[in-house]
C-alpha cells in the first residue's frame, strides 16, 4: 500500500458511494426513458380510420369455457373483449375515462387484421357499451 493513509481511506470509502451514485443515475435515466415511452401513443390521438365488418358490440370474456358477458357502465375497460360472432379477441393496451384501445388478436392470439386494424393501429372501444369507435394509431 503506497500513499498516505488518509488518501487510501478516502479512495476506499468513496468507491461504494460512486457505485451507488452510478446505479441511482442509471435507474433515473431508465425511469425517464420509460416515462417518454409511455407518453407515446396516448389516448388523446384521434380516430384515423373507420373500422369495418364489426359486430353490433363486443362482449367481455367471462369466466369458464366460451363464456361472454355484456359490458356494463361503471366497470371500466375489461380485458379481453370478444367478438360474439367469431370469438376474435381484443387485448386492452391502454384506457382512459371509459374508452379503451385494443389490439386485435386472432383465434390463436396472433395479431390479426380483422376490422381493418393493422399491426400499427388499435381498435378504440367505448367500454360501457362495447361499441367500436374507430381505429387509432398505437
Amino acid at each position: 500500500m503506497n500513499g498516505p493513509p488518509s488518501l487510501l481511506m478516502f479512495s476506499r470509502a468513496s468507491t461504494p458511494l460512486v457505485r451507488v451514485t452510478g446505479v441511482f443515475a442509471a435507474a433515473s435515466a431508465l425511469a425517464a426513458l420509460a416515462g417518454c415511452a409511455s407518453s407515446r401513443g396516448s389516448m388523446e390521438g384521434p380516430v384515423v380510420a373507420e373500422a369495418k365488418n364489426l359486430p353490433d358490440h363486443f362482449m367481455v370474456a367471462g369466466t369458464g369455457i366460451a363464456q361472454k358477458d355484456e359490458p356494463k357502465p361503471g366497470e371500466g375497460c375489461r380485458n379481453p373483449m370478444l367478438d360474439p360472432r367469431s370469438g376474435t379477441a381484443l387485448n386492452l393496451m391502454r384506457s382512459k375515462n371509459g374508452t379503451g384501445d385494443y389490439q386485435v388478436l386472432g383465434l390463436d392470439y396472433e395479431l390479426d387484421s380483422t376490422y381493418g386494424v393493422d399491426s400499427r393501429r388499435l381498435l378504440r372501444i367505448d367500454c360501457s357499451t362495447g361499441k367500436a369507435l374507430g381505429i387509432v394509431d398505437q
